[in-house]
């Protein structure tokens, strides 16, 4: 019998995880990935690979909690493993302001380490709010991630070819199976008008002396965080809903310099080192799901896309889900036949 294949679109963290997790539940296929943008120019490379749902449809709590959970075990993982200087995957423990309702906590409570409720002294940190939360999340460095992910799907025989998709027509006669992972890109590819981009800025900069993470998310499209990473401190940031530009916006730049700074008055001696913008793929819920298009002469399709600003955090869960119903669309192709 001629082996299946499969072909995933999208090289960022949720199409190079679903490539993975396929080749670990089905290991005697041939998969491609095709995409326009590799690493280290995709968007999941300017992600800060910080754990925490974020900008997230609370109508999907259910899944969003399994797909989280699974993630954050495999990230914690990783942290343990040997690989973890190789990653930048650490454990880091925090301050977070954004509890919308000061009374009711985050649904992902339980699913980090040692979360508790600021208490007065703390508070102090961030006067103008009521309340916040402490906890210890994992966090991965995902331009270091990412090409590990690749070398993973290159080993077991993966192939890789650069290439732009139009239409899901284009590549349909060529395989039995198709994964579109192409995040903010199904706007055009599949005329989804449930996704938007939330852009996000952040600037980049050398503090070695910051020890822990500051959110605050105040859900107005303003966002001020400090994220230390392996390498830097990622300072940010936006969450500006149906803005297409990629170009660095001098007035952003400053009220995320003047914002962080005003948290954490040390980082007004930090060195820059550099300024990002991406947009995240922004959509009423996260799609993930089997369609069918056979009738139409086209193939199965697995959609994997619209994580807002949560792809890291949900990735691994995701891809898992990814891979089993890869496996039961095959399965049913080889039961037909």
């Amino acid at each position: 019998m001629n082996r299946r294949k499969i072909c995933v679109i999208g090289a960022g963290v949720i199409g190079l995880s679903s490539a993975v997790r396929i080749q670990d539940r089905i290991p005697d296929i041939d998969i491609t990935i095709i995409a326009d943008t590799f690493s280290p120019y995709t968007t999941s490379d300017g992600s800060a690979g910080f754990w925490e749902p974020h900008l997230v449809n609370p109508d999907q709590i259910e899944q969003l909690r399994k797909w989280g959970q699974e993630t954050f075990d495999y990230l914690l993982d990783l942290v343990q493993s040997q690989e973890a200087g190789k990653l930048g995957a650490q454990l880091v423990s925090g301050y977070d302001f954004s509890i919308e309702n000061h009374d009711q906590d985050p649904y992902w409570k339980d699913q980090v380490i040692a979360y508790r409720r600021l208490d007065q002294k703390e508070r102090k940190f961030h006067p103008k709010n009521k309340g916040g939360m402490f906890y210890s999340t994992v966090m991965i460095d995902v331009k270091s991630y990412l090409p590990w992910l690749m070398e993973k799907f290159k080993s077991r025989g993966g192939q890789v070819q650069f290439g732009t998709i139009s239409s899901m027509n284009e590549i349909s006669d060529k395989f039995d199976l198709i994964v579109n992972c192409v995040g903010v890109r199904a706007y055009q590819l599949l005329n989804d008008q449930n996704v938007k981009p939330i852009r996000g800025q952040i600037i980049k900069v050398i503090a070695p002396w910051i020890k822990h993470f500051y959110v605050d998310f105040d859900g107005a499209g303003t966002e001020r965080y400090i994220l230390p990473g392996r390498d830097y401190v990622i300072l940010g940031g936006t969450g500006q809903e149906g803005n297409w530009s990629t170009d660095i916006n001098q007035k952003d730049k400053n009220r995320i310099w003047e914002s962080c700074v005003n948290l954490v008055p040390s980082l007004k001696n930090a060195q820059k080192i550099g300024d990002w913008v991406g947009l995240r793929p922004g959509r009423t819920k996260v799609r993930l799901e089997l369609e069918d298009k056979r009738r139409n002469s086209g193939c199965m399709v697995i959609h994997n896309y619209g994580h807002s600003g949560a792809g890291v955090t949900l990735h691994w869960g995701c891809a898992g889900n990814v891979a089993r119903l890869a496996h039961a669309a095959l399965t049913s192709l080889s039961s037909r036949l």
